[in-house]
């Protein structure tokens, strides 16, 4: 098998800029996790129907491709009416409850507000006595893009995504001349 580098699935796409792969590669990558989030579904409900716990899953050709193991989830606990729970300790227990000072929400939001409109560096400001606070900071977030897709990009992208499964169903297939051998989905990995 070939190690792969991010910009390999890339080599020799011309006549794209970096914003336009990102687009199509983020609306694929969306169609397939929202395939996989159904699947993923569909198997968890079958394999505990059927009181499976680990099956293979192989190619047509017979390459293994993976594991697929099941399993119940992990007991969780959690408080469910916090209201009633201190109500119930406050009666039975009451050296077990606590009394808790906090700012009240709307003066700190009132605080924070004021601070949004500062520049970033700067510390929070009291409005009423000039009084900077030390314990407000006003930051700036790292850079980020994001990707609104088009219905026809996602609809480009699911056909990209069933060919791809179509291939995987199909087995290995020719590369073109001067590359070489066959392609084996199975390399890819």
């Amino acid at each position: 098998m070939t190690e792969m580098t991010p910009g390999d699935a890339w080599r020799g796409v011309s006549g794209l800029t970096d914003a336009e792969k990102l687009a199509a590669l983020g609306t694929y990558v969306k169609v397939l996790s929202d395939a996989e989030k159904a699947l993923r579904a569909s198997v968890t409900a079958d394999m505990g129907k059927r009181h499976v716990e680990k099956v293979g899953a192989y190619l047509p050709d017979g390459t293994k491709m993976a594991s697929v193991s099941r399993s119940d989830g992990k007991k969780s606990v959690k408080l469910t009416d916090e209201a009633g729970a201190l109500a119930w300790c406050r009666d039975r227990y009451p050296s077990e409850v606590m009394t808790v000072e906090i700012i009240r929400p709307a003066f700190l939001k009132k605080l924070l507000d004021i601070a949004g409109s500062l520049p970033v560096g700067s510390k929070g400001l009291d409005s009423a006595t000039g009084e900077e606070l030390p314990f407000i900071e006003v930051g700036q977030g790292s850079p980020y893009v994001t990707i609104t897709t088009t219905g026809e990009g996602v609809e480009r992208m699911t056909a990209l995504a069933r060919g791809f499964a179509g291939m995987l169903e199909a087995g290995p297939v020719p590369l073109g001349p001067g590359q070489g051998g066959q392609f084996d989905p199975g390399d890819a990995v």
